[in-house]
């Protein structure tokens, strides 16, 4: 049963990749459906948060082809950051994680910070379920995006490497929730052009197409052909460290916010709305430097890139800031 659940969710990802599916295409699988994850839905938050048990476990298990994940019970400090975290998103954000998150689920074991994905319910109304990685809370914000952005290089050590520095000491969790109900408002009122289901009215109009060629690949003029063929975390090839100049270099050059905006629309929506507010709400900025043989060579300033500045009306709109 699980190596079919593992091809699955395979062929959903690899097709997801090359051309979106339609609703009836997603409908013929059972992680598609709410029902998956509990009969009830609730819009209080803590009771959207549900044992990483059962078939949310076989769902990211499989999604991840990864077996070792166990559920996280939280402890009094994280249910209060939690809240406190949820507190804090714009009200839009709120609305929506409080009006389409079916399930919340805590997991010990990830090795990358939160997935969200999209489900619906008999009548076909969208709904999201949410998954964090529990030790995210342990991390600083700095240590957090500092580990991630490495993630796409090799060879670095203590001074070869990239080093996120945002002058604050908020929780890593707090940029991942508010990243990831980004992507449920994406996911429910469609921003980017698609996200699973087919979309073959292309509406130039639309400014993530002033922006991007497609899903996955930038306009000729954002692209960077060491980028392109890497990929956070585990996934990928990796870059080398001796090229951590032009791959912030690069960034400086697009409306991209971090590297991992750069990736794909969908994550470039959530990285411009988590930072655009971040910074707005709590003054914070996103540097990242380069660091060769314990030097810093170059360094790169969301808050100075006056290329991501495309993006501030439609931030404005949704944060309200």
């Amino acid at each position: 049963m699980k190596k079919l659940l593992q091809l699955l969710f395979i062929t959903i990802l690899f097709a997801s990749l090359l051309s979106a599916l339609t609703l009836e295409d997603l409908l013929q699988y059972p992680s598609k459906k709410t029902s998956y994850y509990g009969e009830y839905f609730s819009p209080v938050l803590m009771e959207k948060v549900r044992e990483f048990s059962g078939n949310a476990e076989e769902y990211l298990e499989s999604f991840d082809n990864f077996d070792g994940y166990k559920n996280h019970k939280l402890i009094d400090r994280e249910k209060a950051l939690f809240e406190e975290t949820f507190a804090l998103l714009p009200e839009k954000l709120q609305q929506t994680v409080t009006e389409n998150v079916y399930a919340i689920y805590f997991v010990d074991g990830m090795w990358y910070g939160a997935l969200t994905d999209i489900v619906y319910d008999e009548a076909r109304h969208p709904f999201c379920i949410m998954f964090f990685n529990a030790e995210t809370f342990n991390y600083t914000l700095d240590d957090w995006l500092t580990y991630r952005d490495n993630t796409i290089f090799k060879d670095t050590d203590s001074d070869n490497k990239v080093v996120v520095e945002t002058g604050c000491e908020l929780s890593a969790f707090v940029q991942l929730f508010i990243h990831e109900s980004a992507h449920v408002y994406d996911f429910i009122n469609q921003l980017t052009p698609y996200q699973y289901i087919e979309d073959t009215s292309r509406d130039n109009s639309n400014l993530f197409y002033s922006i991007w060629k497609n899903k996955q690949q930038p306009l000729k003029k954002y692209q960077n052909k060491k980028f392109e063929q890497t990929a956070f975390y585990e996934y990928g090839t990796k870059i080398p460290i001796k090229n951590g100049k032009e791959i912030i270099d690069y960034l400086g050059k697009t409306p991209f916010c971090t590297p991992y905006a750069a990736t794909n629309w969908m994550d470039d929506f959530a990285e411009e709305v988590t930072f655009y507010y971040l910074h707005r709400r709590l003054g914070i900025d996103y540097k990242l430097t380069y660091i060769q043989n314990g030097k810093a060579i170059a360094s790169y300033s969301y808050v100075k890139n006056q290329n991501a500045r495309l993006y501030d009306s439609l931030c404005k709109e949704i944060t309200g800031l």
